[in-house]
């Protein structure tokens, strides 16, 4: 089953079909998240809009909610979560939605875990 269409933006990376969408996450304090899927349903990802804006110390964190995140060797179920490198993230747009599309893709990076509270796990 595809992923559903409506409300929602297409970008291609990598030769490949992905859709993006922010919303308001009532769960998470009514934050503004952003939301990556590819069409097969295999990737998908969350970002909370505005991380980078925190100050210098900030670490903004990507939560892996799909199977697909290149470079991760465990075989995990649930949600994992990932240090980024600072975006500029105040506004959503194609160029940023690129870049973090090619970081998961990317498989020169260093994946530092951390927990929901954003501690670095051992």
């Amino acid at each position: 089953m595809g992923v559903q269409k409506k409300y929602k933006r297409k970008i291609i990376r990598a030769n490949r079909l992905f859709y993006w969408y922010v919303k308001q996450d009532f769960d998470d304090e009514g934050v503004m998240k952003l939301h990556i899927v590819s069409e097969d349903k295999k990737f998908i990802v969350s970002y909370e809009i505005g991380q980078c804006s925190r100050g210098p110390q900030a670490s903004p964190i990507l939560v892996i909610l799909g199977k697909e995140f290149e470079g991760w060797t465990e075989d995990y179920i649930g949600h994992r979560r990932v240090l980024t490198p600072s975006w500029n993230d105040e506004i959503v747009t194609p160029g940023l939605i690129g870049q973090i599309i090619d970081w998961c893709l990317s498989k020169d990076k260093k994946i530092r875990s951390v927990n929901w509270k954003g501690e670095m796990m051992t």
